[in-house]
């Protein structure tokens, strides 16, 4: 902000850095204070804009915040070409201060936008009201902070941030829209999912697939000239009376399928019901496709353009249902869309699919002449040079999947392969997002929708896809900074969190705490201030501020912060009844946060509230033991003790 009173210079006092001492006698003292500072800057910058272009979902808001702070890092190039002007800004101490909060707010923007332009990391904010509300508090501190610095950067009148607020209500609104799609139980598919997919990774024990008996499974009363395709053979499977696919599968890692076997629960995924063993072989056996695979249906008939545009539809909410589990398929072509006996269709074959935060991605150079047609331009350069396919670098992003799910819908309408030069665009963040492509496909899909009168399927060669026949006509398709009174001395240079984290481990507790304090925008440095506080550390014991700081930390998506707020809820009391019932919700809420990222202790108490329904949660005691399974797994000595107790 703004002094009427000049502002104070450095001083010729000694910095103490961990690393040895700076003298601030000279500008060039001063550019090495500032040296670490804009490098963490261009970082920072450079990874905010990295998440705009591989946004999967809100992407609006995602380009609204790169927007800013790429024209933020443009101005403070200008400003540090200048930087040897001696009675520049820099010798300022309010002008370090808002430095450092410049690059701490640019911190919280990336972990916003990180988290917002993903589904999976959409659902940690409690609905969409939370998520503009963080939205605007950052824009209001990078605004702020743009302007005690001086930075050029255009501002933003009253205009301007309406039409930017619209912005961010629609694409919250698009999201919203998908969610609802996708069904009430994604949430819990997901949650699955991801305790599973945990287990993968600690090679736990726990991660088992459903066996089915081979008596269980018996010939169809009425054979039909398709019931043998191949390898794959139709059976009926006795306990549930359906017919089931049954293929001989080696490839298939026994965890992976343990994972298809929950993805299955989407209505929009092909169902895997588990393994069995046949003729001596380890067979799969999912759900029957009557009719085949979505490449097979438009080779026997012509598919009319109101079920493709269904067909698509439902393509679209899978992938979405994919992306809320974090799994990116890896093969989307018609070959891999399988169709049922009331032409509803699944996602299949997933043997190429992985973590989309993997490290490695799925290497396809043994299927890479087959999918070439599907396969995004960034990716071929991969398989380009035949040194680079044995490598395995992770390249693989939502783009990728984009292009291929563009690709598929390509072959669907011309019910041909698709030609590699008749692909989408080559830039990959041009590319339409999921949420926005979701609304367009929900519309057509109301605005044409299949009539009773309309034929299911039509014979083969029936449609026009070539041009040759007549074309008939048809519809178009913070605090002020400025201390004029004090000069910077030593004790004013800011010190990185992590040495103050460091200081903590030493013992000294008066240098750490003026680290955290001075860090305060970062969740990470709340969290240690609550701890402080809850400790009484160098200040005096305070719950309740400890208690607000990890809620303020825990709402930023910090873990420990996550589980420590609820186990302080757990000893809260209220009086009234609405009051008790909003913080056993909140409780259970923290705390399945705190185990959505992995934290085991968080793990323990679910598991010790679902099974004894405690907090008047309605008791499940299948979700209670997987969470005490992963937790004990994980040597959580609390979650062993309640299990053995258990006798589980």
């Amino acid at each position: 902000m703004a002094s009427k009173n000049p502002d104070p210079v450095l001083s010729n006092s000694t910095a103490a850095f961990n690393t040895g001492q700076v003298t601030l006698n000279t500008i060039t003292d001063i550019v090495n204070i500032y040296i670490p500072l804009i490098g963490a800057v261009k970082l920072l910058v450079g990874e905010i804009y990295q998440i705009y272009e591989n946004a999967e979902c809100n992407k609006e808001i995602c380009k609204i915040m790169t927007n800013r702070v790429k024209a933020a890092e443009c101005s403070m190039d200008m400003i540090v070409r200048n930087m040897n002007d001696e009675e520049g800004d820099f010798r300022k101490k309010s002008y370090y201060l808002a430095f450092k909060r410049f690059e701490n707010i640019l911190i919280n923007i990336k972990d916003f936008t990180k988290d917002v332009s993903k589904l999976k990391g959409y659902k940690r904010f409690l609905n969409a009201k939370d998520v503009k509300i963080k939205y605007e508090k950052l824009v209001d501190e990078f605004e702020n902070c743009m302007n005690d610095l001086n930075f050029a950067i255009g501002a933003y009148n009253a205009i301007n941030r309406e039409k930017d607020s619209q912005k961010v209500d629609k694409a919250l609104e698009d999201v919203n829209q998908l969610l609802r799609n996708l069904g009430e139980n994604v949430n819990e598919i997901a949650r699955d999912v991801g305790i599973i997919k945990a287990q993968i990774i600690n090679q736990s024990s726990a991660v088992r697939v459903e066996k089915i008996k081979e008596n269980d499974l018996e010939n169809p009363t009425f054979p039909k000239h398709n019931d043998v395709r191949g390898s794959v053979v139709k059976k009926i499977y006795k306990p549930l009376r359906i017919e089931v696919a049954c293929k001989p599968e080696s490839k298939y890692h026994e965890t992976e399928l343990a994972v298809l076997g929950i993805l299955g629960q989407s209505p929009h995924i092909l169902r895997f019901y588990g393994l069995t063993t046949l003729n001596n072989q380890q067979t799969m056996v999912t759900a029957w496709a009557e009719n085949g695979n979505l490449k097979e249906l438009y080779h026997k008939y012509d598919i009319p353009w109101t079920r493709k545009i269904q067909i698509i539809r439902d393509i679209c909410r899978g992938i979405s249902f994919l992306r809320t589990v974090n799994i990116f398929h890896h093969d989307l072509r018609c070959e891999n869309i399988f169709v049922l006996q009331n032409l509803s269709i699944k996602i299949g074959n997933f043997r190429c699919a992985r973590k989309a935060d993997a490290d490695h991605s799925t290497n396809l150079k043994d299927l890479y002449t087959n999918i070439i047609s599907w396969m995004a331009p960034e990716l071929m350069e991969k398989y380009k040079d035949i040194n680079k396919r044995e490598k395995n670098e992770k390249v693989y992003t939502f783009n990728c999947e984009m292009f291929s799910f563009g690709m598929l819908m390509w072959e669907l309408c011309y019910e041909k392969v698709p030609y590699d030069t008749w692909a989408w665009i080559q830039s990959p963040d041009l590319r339409i997002s999921i949420t926005e492509l979701s609304h367009k496909l929900e519309e057509l899909a109301g605005k044409y929708p299949i009539t009773h009168d309309t034929a299911q399927l039509l014979p083969d060669k029936e449609l026009d896809f070539d041009g040759k026949k007549d074309l008939a006509p048809t519809d178009s398709l913070y605090p002020d900074f400025d201390d004029p009174d004090e000069i910077i001395e030593e004790e004013d240079i800011i010190v990185p969190i992590e040495e103050g984290i460091r200081l903590h481990g030493k013992g000294d507790r008066d240098g750490a705490f003026k680290s955290f304090k001075q860090n305060f925008e970062l969740p990470l440095a709340k969290f240690w201030m609550g701890y402080y506080y809850l400790n009484g550390y160098v200040v005096e014991k305070d719950s309740d501020m400890a208690m607000k700081l990890f809620k303020e930390a825990a709402d930023d998506n910090h873990t420990e912060s996550q589980y420590r707020y609820a186990v302080m809820l757990l000893s809260k009391k209220e009086d009234d009844e609405a009051a008790k019932v909003k913080n056993r919700q909140e409780i259970v809420r923290y705390f399945t946060l705190a185990a959505d990222n992995k934290n085991t202790n968080a793990m323990y108490y679910l598991g010790d509230i679902y099974i004894n329904g405690k907090l008047k949660v309605p008791k499940n005691e299948q979700l209670g033991l997987t969470y005490l399974r992963f937790a004990a797994n994980e040597n959580n000595k609390n979650a062993i003790s309640l299990l053995k107790k258990l006798s589980k």
